[in-house]
C-alpha cells in the first residue's frame, strides 16, 4: 500500500509561452505535487531523513520551473516528474501545472495540465 505526499498551489515562476514575447518575462504558474511512496518507515521513526522532505520538492520544482523558457506547460510537467523520480523514492508521481494568465481574458481562471507516472513506466 502506499500513501502519498500532497503539496498544492505551489506558486513559481516560468519563462513560458507560446510566443517569444510571452516567454520574455517569467509569469506565475502554480503546481500540484503528489508523490506516492510507503511511509510507513518515516513515520515509525519520526525522522525527517527518511521521509519526502516538502521543502526540498518545492525547492526541485521552483528549480526547473525557472530553468529555461518553455513553449509548453506539458514541457514543464514533463520535466517536474523527472526531476522528483530522480531525487525522491516516490513509486508514483502527479503533477499538475495550472496556468492563471492563459485564459484570463475570457473569465477563466487557469488552464492547465496534469501529468501522472509511475516510476520506471
Amino acid at each position: 500500500m502506499l500513501e502519498k505526499t500532497l503539496i498544492h498551489d505551489v506558486p513559481v515562476h516560468a519563462r513560458v509561452g507560446c510566443t517569444e514575447e510571452e516567454r520574455r518575462e517569467p509569469q506565475q504558474i502554480l503546481v500540484d505535487l503528489e508523490l506516492w511512496w510507503d511511509v510507513r518507515a518515516a513515520a515509525a521513526a519520526d525522522d525527517i531523513s527518511r521521509a519526502i522532505d516538502y521543502v526540498s520538492v518545492r525547492a526541485v520544482t521552483e528549480q526547473i520551473a525557472a530553468m529555461r523558457p518553455y513553449a509548453l506547460i506539458e514541457a514543464i510537467a514533463e520535466r517536474i516528474v523527472i526531476g522528483l523520480f530522480d531525487r525522491f523514492p516516490a513509486d508514483k508521481v502527479l503533477v499538475r501545472v495550472r496556468k492563471p494568465s492563459a485564459l484570463a481574458r475570457f473569465g477563466v481562471p487557469w488552464a492547465g495540465v496534469e501529468i501522472t507516472r509511475m516510476r520506471g513506466g
